[in-house]
């Protein structure tokens, strides 16, 4: 089934490779790793992280070898959940099922095709899944591997800087040791601390971005009431004299040349620290206001179809083209290649038109994404007893990563399905693990046998132990094994052979 799986990402791949020939850029961020990539600094915006991977191909003629790079990852991100499932004991079809939505999912083709941080975002990520969950005890090798690659998911999309921590408490309830956990943080602590450093050389303060209060500001502008909070006056121009009702969202206030945001010039640590402290403050001052409003963003992530209000961002942007683009999308503008000259395009209107078909169906639905946190919690709290300790961990971390990477994009920015696609690495896998887990639960928890009639004594049940499709290779042979032994020394009574005396 998952060789199945696998042609079918690859044709996707493929048919996205020639419809949008060379590759797909969005204007803004597309040009921004772009340009730091070719200058080397940091950007006060997004991370270095994605740029350097730009960097490594620079030596190509073409921008095409993005795009090609990033379809490769994502064949390779579906193998790599596939490999890990099948490695943990999992059935085949389970195992297929945790690695069908990166391979099939159109909109993380789409991305792929992109010039942008997600696919290699979503591959670190997964690189570091596998180093935790791959051994029973990962070693202080793969424990410090593991947080350098979130250190490397975090400089490449800053939405991961929770998930390192995310990860301590999961090799905590590991019980690892010391040395595995100093090596933990060890692996974490000294990337970013040098990019910091980095960093402040280049600007004067010691962070890894100056716009997360940016960012912050334009979330909460939509409902800010600043009668409710004391404002300074290098604070006022961000008050909104609109009610909250006819106000924009967040795309208006970060980016529209009219936001209130144009009079504070050139991003800095200084307008930075302006803009976190007020909306900091209205948090404080409105707290129902914004847990509403993340609430709302996060649960509209599980819903059956996808669909963008007024206040989100535009879902047409991540879709295959198949007209003329609107230029609110932002996908219009002239493609760039390595060095910033302008590369012809060519987009094939059938292809397109197929992948926007396709589009339309194949994409994993919400509900599907909000059962596997169900089961996954569903897994590790009803198993108490009955299941495998380390499944109920490795779900407990699955749905943890995948909350983060949906909570924290809809509580600090915008709503935006862009920021959906990571998730498919976390929570279908939790979901995988989970059935397994409630099979297990379920096999424990079964009555013995039938009840025994006066004639029919009760078949011997082997020892208790975990079913072949939980544990790895060598796992299955040793329960094989006692189940053999247990066999062989039940205390029903013995068959006397041909030949020899019957028992008195």
């Amino acid at each position: 089934m998952f060789v199945v799986l696998l042609a079918g990402g690859a044709l996707l791949r493929a048919t996205a490779l020639f419809a949008c020939w060379p590759a797909l850029e969005f204007y803004g961020d597309s040009y921004s790793y772009l340009w730091y990539a070719k200058e080397l600094r940091p950007g006060q915006v997004r991370p270095f992280g994605y740029s350097a991977f730009l960097k490594l191909f620079s030596w190509s003629p073409s921008i095409a070898v993005v795009p090609v790079v990033q379809h490769l990852l994502g064949l390779g991100i579906g193998a790599a959940l596939y490999g890990l499932s099948v490695h943990r004991g999992l059935s085949r079809r389970l195992a297929a099922a945790a690695a069908a939505p990166v391979l099939l999912d159109a909109y993380q083709v789409n991305i792929e095709q992109m010039v942008m941080a997600e696919t290699l975002f979503a591959a670190l990520l997964t690189a570091a899944v596998l180093a935790l969950l791959w051994r029973e005890r990962p070693s202080g090798s793969m424990c410090a591997g593991a947080d350098a690659l979130l250190a490397a998911a975090t400089l490449t999309r800053s939405v991961a800087l929770v998930l390192p921590v995310l990860a301590a408490v999961y090799l905590l309830a590991r019980s690892v040791g010391v040395r595995r956990l100093v090596a933990f943080g060890a692996g974490v602590t000294l990337p970013l601390a040098a990019y910091a450093a980095w960093f402040a050389a280049v600007y004067g303060n010691f962070a890894l971005q100056n716009a997360d209060g940016f960012f912050l500001w334009g979330r909460v502008a939509e409902f800010a009431d600043c009668s409710r909070i004391q404002v300074t006056p290098r604070e006022l121009p961000l008050c909104s004299p609109h009610p909250p009702g006819e106000r924009p969202g967040p795309n208006y206030y970060d980016w529209d040349a009219n936001s209130p945001r144009a009079a504070f010039g050139p991003f800095g640590a200084e307008t930075n620290t302006v803009f976190r402290r007020f909306a900091l403050k209205v948090i404080v001052a409105q707290p129902r206001e914004y847990t509403r409003l993340v609430a709302h963003d996060v649960t509209h992530c599980f819903e059956p179809v996808r669909r963008v209000g007024s206040r989100d961002w535009y879902l047409a942007t991540w879709q295959f083209r198949a007209g003329h683009p609107d230029p609110r999308w932002q996908i219009h503008r002239s493609l760039r290649d390595f060095d910033g000259a302008v590369t012809p395009r060519r987009h094939d209107a059938v292809l397109g038109g197929l992948l926007r078909g396709y589009q339309s169906v194949g994409f994993t639905p919400g509900p599907l994404l909000a059962g596997c946190v169900l089961m996954g919690v569903l897994a590790a709290m009803a198993a108490a007893g009955y299941g495998l300790l380390r499944i109920r961990q490795d779900c407990l971390l699955l749905v943890g990563m995948g909350l983060v990477l949906l909570v924290v994009p809809c509580a600090t920015a915008v709503f935006d399905y862009r920021y959906l696609l990571p998730v498919l690495v976390c929570l279908p896998p939790a979901g995988a693990f989970a059935v397994a887990q409630l099979r297990l639960v379920r096999a424990r928890t079964r009555p013995a046998g039938r009840r025994a009639g006066p004639d029919l004594p009760t078949r011997p049940e082997p020892p208790p132990g975990p079913p072949p499709d939980l544990v790895g290779r060598a796992g299955r042979t040793g329960w094989r094994r006692r189940v053999r032994s247990s066999r062989g020394t039940t205390s029903s009574p013995a068959t006397p052979r041909s030949g020899s005396p019957a028992p008195p």
